[in-house]
């Protein structure tokens, strides 16, 4: 009877995915997929600064710097591999340590190979595949950094990770060597789903993240597959897509990002992460941020007008320049009001006058400064002045008053105009 009962209890711990020994405040995420995913960008001298808390698992031998396989160290890049450069992952595990409490750790397990198809990373057809490419650039990666089998590769990692921490998630960016394949999210659930199975996880306690390829007003060719991962969440329910707006490429290809864009990415994972666990997307209080992370985070300026003719219908935007020089697109994380405008479905629309308005954005950035924005939205007629700053009470002689949506105000009917911006005798005034 002991003897079956310690047979139950070994099995009962393979399920479970956890050592009697591992962290349970040591989060590991299990990262794969083709170039973006491996990195593509030189690191700069910035990247150079990493928190110790932030560690890579080496998924084969680095000769530089020396790591061994199956290794733990600082996460310094090159995380992935010994061809890879700088990617999503680097600032993903940045963020993710500013944010969480001091006493967790976080830990990258990565496998990915430039140009893969999806089917590289599926056990029952990864074989076949390396066997009819043997020349391909993505088979020669995985015959000589991961033993010929990269997801076997990522399996036997994860279990070794499961030895010191806890399994909370998995990153993939893939999809340009499948791009637009209507079964692509099918076969990611199959590979999602023999992962988990493979390390005894629950798809509840491990989400997948899904990363978007290169837009096109990025300069990137293979964002026609976005739509393709769009429809993950249905395919996977606990699937969360990772959006690229305004994540620049390189400008040398159409597929990769540039470093700013990389590091954006990263940021977007972690940001999705963490709203899974249900925290805040803001630096931990206690976190003493490195100077030159804290210029990553830092808003330096907001675009604060987008013009418009007459009838037009404009997309509501937050756009910012930050500390370090990178501008970021930060619509999805701001919130937008107006008295000016009626908002339907993120849009505004001029009215026939030609005459714009106004539109508030809430944003509230990691260092956990909120900035609400005023965004003139629209153009002004030639003939009206530059903007005149003024106190919230008018003259008793401004008998011409426009708001911005071209409707005429009584100035005897109140001494006092709310809050915005009108056209008083010709100019433009905004009243604070």
């Amino acid at each position: 009877m002991k003897h079956l009962f310690l047979i139950v209890a070994l099995w009962t711990a393979g399920l479970t995915g956890a050592s009697a020994e591992a962290d349970p405040n040591f989060y590991i995420y299990l990262c794969f997929g083709q170039s973006n995913m491996e990195g593509n960008a030189q690191w700069e001298s910035v990247d150079n600064t990493v928190d110790t808390r932030f560690k890579m698992l080496a998924t084969t031998k680095f000769d530089s710097p020396a790591r061994i396989l199956g290794g733990w160290y600082t996460a310094k890049p090159p995380i992935v591999s010994p061809v890879g450069k700088l990617g999503p992952t680097d600032y993903f595990g940045r963020t993710m340590v500013a944010a969480l409490p001091k006493e967790v750790k976080v830990g990258v397990v990565a496998v990915a190979m430039g140009g893969s198809p999806i089917e590289m990373f599926d056990k029952d057809k990864c074989i076949q595949k390396l066997e009819d490419n043997p020349n391909e650039w993505w088979a020669i990666i995985t015959r000589n950094h991961y033993g010929g089998n990269a997801y076997q590769r990522l399996i036997d990692m994860g279990r070794k990770a499961q030895e010191k921490g806890v399994i909370k998630g998995i990153l993939l960016h893939q999809g340009c060597s499948n791009n637009g394949d209507p079964n692509w999210p099918k076969n990611v659930k199959k590979i999602y789903n023999d992962m988990l199975t493979d390390l005894g996880l629950s798809a509840k306690d491990v989400p997948l993240f899904v990363g978007e390829t290169l837009r096109e007003d990025q300069g990137g060719v293979c964002w026609g597959h976005n739509s393709v991962i769009a429809t993950m969440p249905k395919v996977v329910p606990t699937s969360h897509v990772i959006h690229s707006n305004g994540c620049p490429g390189n400008d040398t290809d159409p597929w990769h990002f540039c470093a700013a864009g990389y590091r954006t990415m990263g940021k977007r994972y972690a940001y999705a992460a963490l709203q899974t666990m249900g925290m805040e997307t803001k630096a931990d209080s206690a976190y003493k941020i490195a100077a030159n992370l804290k210029r990553f985070f830092t808003v330096r300026n907001f675009d604060d007008h987008y013009a418009a003719k007459a009838r037009e219908s404009v997309t509501l935007q937050l756009w910012a320049t930050f500390a370090d020089g990178h501008r970021e697109d930060l619509t999805e994380e701001a919130t937008f009001n107006s008295s000016d405008f009626k908002i339907s479905n993120g849009k505004v629309k001029i009215p026939a006058s030609g005459i714009g308005g106004i539109v508030t954005a809430t944003y509230t950035d990691f260092l956990g400064e909120v900035h609400k924005v005023d965004i003139t939205i629209g153009e002004l007629p030639d003939k009206v002045n530059d903007v005149h700053l003024s106190k919230p009470i008018i003259d008793d002689d401004s008998n011409v008053i426009y708001d911005f949506k071209g409707y005429t105000i009584d100035p005897t009917s109140s001494k006092r105009l709310p809050r915005g911006i009108y056209i008083i005798n010709g100019k433009k005034v905004c009243i604070q």
